[in-house]
């Protein structure tokens, strides 16, 4: 289901599932697996193929995105017309050519992570692992999917999203302030959560910034 609210010049889409399905060569990567390198028995590429199978289907993907046109800009803080205040250098730079910015974010959703707490108190920390693998994988491949999709609508405009994506706690660019962009997006929609220490609930969730700028910027 996709659920599309305006606030004043504010759009937010919210996406109750997202089919993502990330690349099976980034799961063996960030497991440390090396081609030509890491040398796997039967058993260990059995229980590698079951782990991303069981990974994959415990996934729950959902995301939302909001484009907010940015109100003021100098060469170390970025404030968007909704008051948020991004404070980084980098994060400006980026943002130099841009006059709108999209504010993303995207989730697993629980499951998954209860799941790969459960293998990894029973003793079987090598299968937890690949599930909190496909985990991380399938959350980034959300955030992906929304971009292509963004891409996609603003090539007919003429326009294109900036070639990276920033996320908070990245580079100069403080973890706290996803309390903001938190509230911003409404998260809690997507039932998830905020510690006092701006650590996203469910743990495999992630928040991302980009710039939307003129297709003849590069």
């Amino acid at each position: 289901m996709v659920l599309l609210k305006k606030q004043a010049n504010i759009i937010i889409r919210y996406f109750s599932s997202i089919p993502a399905v990330p690349k099976k060569g980034m799961i063996l990567s960030r497991l440390g697996y090396r081609e030509g390198t890491t040398m796997l028995s039967i058993s260990d590429k059995a229980q590698l193929e079951e782990g991303i199978k069981q990974g994959l289907g415990l996934c729950k993907p959902a995301g939302v995105y909001a484009i907010i046109p940015i109100f003021f800009r100098n060469d170390c803080a970025v404030t968007l017309e909704n008051g948020i205040q991004l404070q980084s250098l980098s994060l400006s730079k980026l943002l130099r050519d841009s006059c709108n910015v999209v504010l993303m974010a995207a989730t697993v959703g629980k499951e998954v992570t209860e799941t790969v707490f459960h293998e990894v108190n029973r003793g079987n920390a090598a299968f937890g692992l690949i599930l909190d693998s496909v985990a991380s994988q399938t959350a980034d491949a959300s955030l992906d999917w929304m971009v292509q999709m963004l891409d996609k609508m603003l090539d007919r405009e003429g326009r294109k999203l900036t070639r990276h994506r920033y996320s908070p706690g990245f580079g100069d660019l403080p973890l706290s302030c996803q309390k903001d962009i938190f509230g911003a997006l409404q998260l809690d929609q997507l039932n998830m959560a905020l510690t006092e220490k701006f650590m996203l609930i469910p743990e495999k969730s992630v928040i991302a910034i980009a710039g939307i700028e003129g297709r003849e910027n590069r």
